[in-house]
């Protein structure tokens, strides 16, 4: 049974179409085709059902592909652990949400970076539940988000921080520095909202169905930077992530309030596939986040 067979195997499941594994992987279709024929015929199943273009695992593909990734999950770890190079390399496949990729990470990935250069690094920034798919298909190593104590029987949490998702406004707004604003007061506003399959959005919304608010004025903007910026110019109030808010701006433009019933606490979390065998380079960016995190508190903490 060759490993490469089962690697197009894999990317086959993940794709559910021959053409695009193969271009994912750099070979022509008919090499792929002939591949995983190779391997039914070994195995004496059919590990597809093929509908026109479309394939999807069978009963037994779906039994095989447990055994498929523990065996490259078993191969890298042969690599690495016979490897003379002491210093983490390979790639690295990080799956971010748009807040934290518009906020830290930058800094982040800059340290990790230079502690260890020999990893290559490919970010997919995306929306939390098309993170989680992807990372249950083994197609991402890791995903970095924002979102309520996760508890998928698949993934494994190695790292969760609360972080809070306040109410902002310009200082200059009426509202600025408020506590326990009422809902309905919140409503004559215009709120400058994020999509709606973002997560913490979510909350907000089941939060106003609670208590029985239609939010009439609201702007959709998918960009952190465009929201910050309407913030500025006081052209609306929003709830962020309280770590998307530079402190230069909490210091001199923008300033937080809060709505009685509608507190917002999240987590920021690293998960990983249970059964994927956890590299070095995975290691080393949760303990990096650790330490990067927590230095960041302490700075935020002293003012600086």
């Amino acid at each position: 049974m060759e490993l490469r067979n089962i690697k197009s195997f894999i990317k086959v499941a993940e794709f559910e179409n021959f053409s695009k594994a193969a271009e994912a992987l750099g070979y022509a279709q008919s090499t792929i085709t002939i591949q995983i024929q190779q391997l039914e015929d070994e195995l004496g199943v059919d590990l597809f059902d093929r509908i026109g273009k479309r394939v999807t695992l069978s009963e037994r593909g779906r039994s095989f592909l447990a055994y498929a990734n523990e065996m490259l999950k078993l191969e890298k770890e042969a690599l690495e652990s016979v490897s003379e190079n002491d210093t983490p390399c390979g790639v690295l496949r990080i799956g971010i949400t748009e807040t934290i990729a518009s906020s830290f990470f930058s800094q982040l990935l800059e340290e990790y970076l230079e502690k260890y250069p020999k990893i290559h690094i490919e970010i997919t920034c995306g929306v939390t539940l098309e993170l989680y798919n992807q990372l249950e298909k083994g197609s991402l190593d890791i995903i970095f988000l924002l979102d309520r104590p996760v508890y998928r029987s698949a993934l494994q949490t190695v790292f969760s921080t609360p972080a809070s998702v306040p109410f902002i406004a310009s200082g200059d707004h009426p509202l600025a520095n408020q506590k326990n604003v009422s809902p309905e007061r919140l409503a004559q506003e215009t709120l400058l909202l994020s999509e709606k399959n973002n997560n913490y959005r979510q909350v907000f919304d089941e939060l106003a169905m609670e208590h029985g608010i239609v939010f009439e004025k609201t702007q959709e903007l998918s960009n952190l930077a465009i929201i910050l910026s309407f913030l500025e110019k006081n052209l609306g109030v929003s709830f962020l992530p309280d770590y998307a808010v530079p402190p230069s701006l909490q210091e001199k433009n923008l300033a937080f309030f809060t709505v009685a019933g509608f507190e917002i606490q999240m987590n920021l979390q690293i998960l990983y596939h249970r059964q994927k065998w956890v590299s070095p380079a995975m290691k080393y960016f949760t303990e990096t986040t650790k330490a990067f995190l927590s230095h960041l508190a302490t700075q935020e903490k002293s003012g600086q």
